[in-house]
């Protein structure tokens, strides 16, 4: 049986809670919105970043969001657009709207003033403690928009430890694998280790950030805190960004995120962009 309640939690405000046996899930109301707590026995897999350690303000913000205040890390699961541009960085400082069912529900934040992009995350917890997590992004605005890919973000707590399996496929005359590297990112890093199977990143205590992507039909399965995580994404045909990768992992000295990506598309108005993603914990 999955139950949905409501939660206040650390500083982040009131939640929906959604339990399933000894899993917990909670999604923010009051910001966001923003999976915030994902774990079993009341051990969160997610990082919470109640330091407010990672912000980015400055001219952009001062220029074109009066008002909206400046962009906040939080921690969790969060819902951007790529491709990564300042306008990425649109605050979700303000309530959601939320539509509670069964065993799901859908959060929803405001129009985006720069953007005119509207997003929206469908939480749905299965009796195994398995989730749902259905994203949406809609063009509000009344001209269509650039090329854009629904970018899922979840930032695991410090630790983390995250397997890809590389493709195996005989494809002949054609390459069968992909892997790209961000400027930043020194190959030889001792936190990446990768073979002929599988890519493993790993998070250390090294302030230097690494970020490496790929496009992978295979899930990510992440070890933190004790815990076993795994996200799947759907099989899509289309192009996508940062040279073909619909997986990216980033870490630095507190942070590891296992980022997830759709392909890009033009949306006309009240046109929406759907992408999926499949986790479960043990």
């Amino acid at each position: 049986m999955v139950l949905i309640g409501e939660e206040n939690y650390k500083l982040y405000g009131k939640c929906v809670s959604f339990k399933a046996g000894n899993i917990k899930l909670l999604v923010t109301v009051e910001l966001g919105p923003r999976i915030i707590f994902y774990g079993k026995d009341g051990v969160n897999i997610l990082f919470e970043d109640l330091k407010d350690t990672t912000n980015k303000g400055g001219e952009f913000f001062e220029k074109n969001l009066k008002g909206e205040g400046i962009w906040h890390l939080y921690g969790g699961h969060r819902l951007w657009k790529s491709p990564e541009y300042m306008d990425t960085y649109y605050p979700d400082n303000k309530p959601v709207d939320v539509e509670i069912g069964k065993d799901e529900a859908i959060f929803t934040s405001k129009e985006e003033t720069t953007t005119h992009l509207q997003k929206s995350i469908k939480v749905k917890m299965h009796e195994d403690g398995a989730v749902d997590v259905i994203q949406t992004i809609t063009n509000k605005g009344d001209t269509k928009t650039t090329p854009i890919s629904c970018w899922g973000l979840t930032v695991l707590d410090k630790g983390t430890k995250a397997t890809i399996k590389l493709s195996n496929k005989d494809t002949g005359f054609l390459p069968n694998r992909n892997i790209v590297f961000w400027s930043y990112t020194d190959i030889k890093d001792e936190r990446i280790n990768l073979t002929n199977d599988s890519l493993v990143i790993e998070q250390k205590n090294i302030v230097n950030p690494i970020k490496v992507g790929l496009y992978t039909e295979k899930e990510v399965i992440a070890k933190v805190n004790n815990q076993t995580f795994s996200v799947r994404v759907d099989k899509k045909s289309g192009t996508y960004p940062d040279f073909s990768s619909n997986v990216e992992c980033y870490t630095n000295n507190y942070i590891f995120e296992i980022e997830t990506l759709s392909p890009m598309v033009e949306l006309a108005t009240n046109e929406s962009l759907i992408h999926k993603e499949y986790w479960t914990l043990k």
